[in-house]
């Protein structure tokens, strides 16, 4: 239901005449695309600062550190590996589908750990900083949002959907690894 027009809202605790305000709700606000391109700003504004907290981690990281970790027990070379390949696929994705194009390949990257390098890392967080560069320029101010895509978790998920849970995916392994235990995500 769309609402048009002024309305007037009075809030619970107030005497109706100190209270009255003239609201104008609108469905397609003029200002949109600014607002959605500063949202996908924004967004990979945080998720590099979860990929240099990441990549400082990784710097600070012996290499055979690195290469530490199993199948059911990631070390970080692997989850670092594992982040920045999932960063870069999802933005591919949203930026994809927001622009009504074929999503590309969905799926979880489990990296085995004896595959991960420190330059193979180097190489994937140049890729995901390139990746990310590419979302800002290229955001369409008015995104397709009806195209989907299968996640392997969440099931059908928009262009936002796949973007808005990027950072959250670095701080939930970042966090696992603060507390020596799998993360979920």
């Amino acid at each position: 239901m769309a609402l048009f027009g002024p309305r007037r809202i009075l809030h619970e605790r107030t005497r109706a005449h100190d209270a009255t305000v003239t609201l104008r709700v609108v469905d397609d606000p003029p200002d949109r695309p600014d607002w959605l391109r500063e949202t996908i700003r924004l967004l990979v504004s945080g998720t590099t600062a979860e990929r240099d907290r990441l990549l400082a981690r990784v710097a600070r990281t012996s290499d055979a550190d690195l290469a530490r970790g199993s199948d059911d027990d990631w070390g970080l070379g692997q989850v670092a590996t594992h982040l920045l390949i999932v960063e870069r696929g999802v933005a591919l994705i949203g930026l994809r589908l927001a622009l009504a194009g074929p999503p590309g390949p969905t799926g979880q990257p489990r990296p085995a750990a004896s595959t991960v390098t420190r330059t193979g890392i180097e190489s994937l967080a140049g890729k995901a900083v390139a990746t990310a560069a590419r979302l800002v320029a290229e955001f369409p101010g008015e995104p397709d949002t009806k195209a989907t895509a299968r996640h392997p978790y969440y099931g059908d998920l928009n262009c936002f959907g796949w973007l808005l849970m990027l950072p959250e995916h670095y701080r939930a392994h970042l966090e696992a690894l603060d507390r020596a235990r799998p993360s979920a995500l």
